[in-house]
């Protein structure tokens, strides 16, 4: 590989035009880099020789073999930057998405869509025949989970005192 960061010019492309067609992002902050069964998103231009790197930016998507899942980080920090094919769920609906539970959202764009949750995107989720599930890793679902409480009593008007 060089001191360079190779992107592979046809993945780019395409990790572009899914992003343009699927949730409306025009632009990307950085260039799209095909690494560890990934299509990962840097702002590095080059590597030093000899160091072994794990990852060389966020992940944008998996690859698989059906093709690209988008990756909840990746949506994440891309979240202000998409227009469409959002999800809008409440507290409830969120708690029982992070359960592993799936939710009706009767009119939900079919495929994967960015779920939001209060103007927020928090991850990947897909819809199927009408049914929402979620899509994130269980580490990230863990830490969503352990924050509930705490929107719950935001929602009740309670305030935490530390």
């Amino acid at each position: 590989m060089g001191g360079s960061l190779r992107s592979s010019g046809d993945w780019g492309e395409v990790a572009r035009e899914y992003l343009r067609e699927r949730f409306g992002i025009e632009e990307l902050p950085g260039k799209v880099i095909e690494r560890a069964r990934g299509l990962w998103l840097a702002a590095a231009d080059f590597l030093p020789e000899g160091v072994k790197i794990h990852s060389v930016g966020l992940r944008l998507f998996y690859l698989h073999g059906r093709g690209l899942k988008p990756a909840s980080l990746g949506l994440s920090f891309l979240g202000k930057r998409i227009v469409k094919n959002t999800v809008e769920v409440d507290l409830e609906e969120l708690e029982k998405l992070l359960l592993g539970q799936t939710v009706e959202k009767p009119g939900a764009p079919e495929g994967y869509v960015a779920l939001v949750y209060r103007g927020e995107v928090l991850g990947c989720g897909k819809v199927r025949g009408g049914k929402l599930s979620a899509e994130i890793s269980k580490a990230r679902r863990r830490e969503l989970l352990a924050a509930l409480p705490w929107e719950k009593r935001a929602q009740r008007g309670e305030h935490h005192s530390s």
